[in-house]
């Protein structure tokens, strides 16, 4: 007879055979056929197919409970043994984990792989004030031409505008998916959005921007953005959890993956090929990391979730995607053309910059399971 069982959590106990007869007594009782006295025997029942069995030195609970199942099926009690089978099912459906449902204790993390995104936010940690800018405000007023003025200026409104549009919807991940180890990733993604606003809004009062920035309502481009921005971010409103995993999905996909990149390019652009705005451009740079980090994030949520609700992702799921995908496009488009709209950048082409729009959003779409869907070209993709 073994001395010892594994439990589920891995912890190794004591075998208590009376354990058995106590879940047996407790199955027959509820179904009225048997009471304490037939648990015995059928424990008696168990205990030999226990015995019988080659490895009975590894027992763990799930066996036992095969055992019992077994034991049942072959007794007289069939009505015994399928409403224990059923109560294993609905217990293992329980314990299945999910996203979405409420845990209350700290550990043992049901998603021990997501930490790392928090960790690699926490290493990433910077401050704009790291970052010398004098050079910068000397590029923009002087080292420029009028065109390259405009594109900087806008790129730089645009990036601004985003950032106050919807970057609130990593704070109240928790709320939604009620798991520490994901709440800790969201909180620490809040705070690095903090930084890149504070970047940004010192980046525009050093040009002299700060003016510009209240123009934005009077640009159709930003304000379509903004609009198309915000309906994204109203899905994450809804008690739905299957409308806030397509909020996750967008907002990680066409928000944190794209949408600020063309600008990213555009501006970093000047310091790879001209030597210009070293400082807005290590600003850019630390930016543009992390938010990575959170588009990896919002994909490997939706990888999971996809594993744990598939029924979710049917094709008016994909359908509604897609749709976002091209609507995501259109708007970039006509943020790109309005950053270029005193004229092109010969080292950073828009047909270029656009190319490199299509080829991110592709990307998003192929980590989450769906096809590419923009004819790319990539001989202008491989020149950023």
């Amino acid at each position: 007879m073994p001395k010892l069982i594994t439990k589920r959590d891995g912890n190794v106990v004591t075998f208590e055979p009376a354990k058995i007869t106590k879940a047996i007594e407790k199955a027959g009782k509820q179904t009225e056929e048997f009471g304490l006295e037939e648990a015995k025997k059928l424990t008696d029942d168990v205990l030999d197919i226990i015995i019988k069995d080659d490895d009975f030195e590894n027992l763990t609970v799930e066996k036992v409970q095969d055992y019992v199942e077994l034991a049942l099926l072959n007794s007289e009690y069939k009505i015994t043994a399928k409403a224990y089978i059923l109560y294993r099912e609905k217990r293992n459906q329980a314990r299945k984990p999910d996203l979405f449902k409420f845990r209350l204790n700290l550990k043992p993390y049901e998603y021990p792989e997501l930490e790392e995104y928090k960790e690699a936010i926490q290493h990433s940690y910077w401050l704009h004030t790291e970052f010398n800018y004098t050079s910068d405000i000397q590029d923009f007023k002087v080292n420029v031409n009028d065109a390259e003025r405009n594109a900087i200026k806008n790129a730089m409104l645009a990036i601004a505008q985003v950032e106050v549009a919807v970057k609130t919807f990593w704070g109240d991940l928790y709320h939604r998916m009620p798991k520490p180890e994901i709440g800790s990733v969201g909180y620490t993604f809040a705070e690095s959005e903090v930084r890149h606003h504070d970047a940004y809004s010192h980046l525009l009062e050093i040009l002299g921007l700060n003016n510009e920035f209240e123009k934005i309502e009077e640009i159709p481009a930003l304000i379509e953005r903004v609009d198309y921005l915000t309906k994204s971010a109203t899905l994450a409103k809804t008690e739905s959890d299957r409308d806030y995993t397509l909020s996750v999905l967008l907002f990680s996909l066409f928000i944190e993956h794209v949408s600020l990149f063309s600008q990213f390019l555009i501006i970093m652009s000047f310091n790879k090929y001209k030597n210009l705005f070293k400082g807005m451009s290590n600003a850019i740079e630390a930016t543009s990391k992390e938010e990575q980090i959170h588009g990896l994030f919002g994909i490997e949520l939706i990888n999971i979730i996809r594993e744990e609700h598939p029924e979710w992702f049917d094709e008016e799921m994909e359908e509604m995607v897609i749709d976002a995908c091209k609507l995501a496009y259109e708007s970039e488009e006509k943020v790109i053309d309005w950053i270029y709209e005193a004229g092109d950048l010969d080292f950073m082409p828009k047909h270029t910059v656009k190319e490199f729009v299509k080829n991110r959003l592709n990307n998003s779409l192929e980590s989450v399971g769906y096809d590419r869907i923009f004819e790319v070209d990539e001989q202008e993709v491989e020149k950023t």
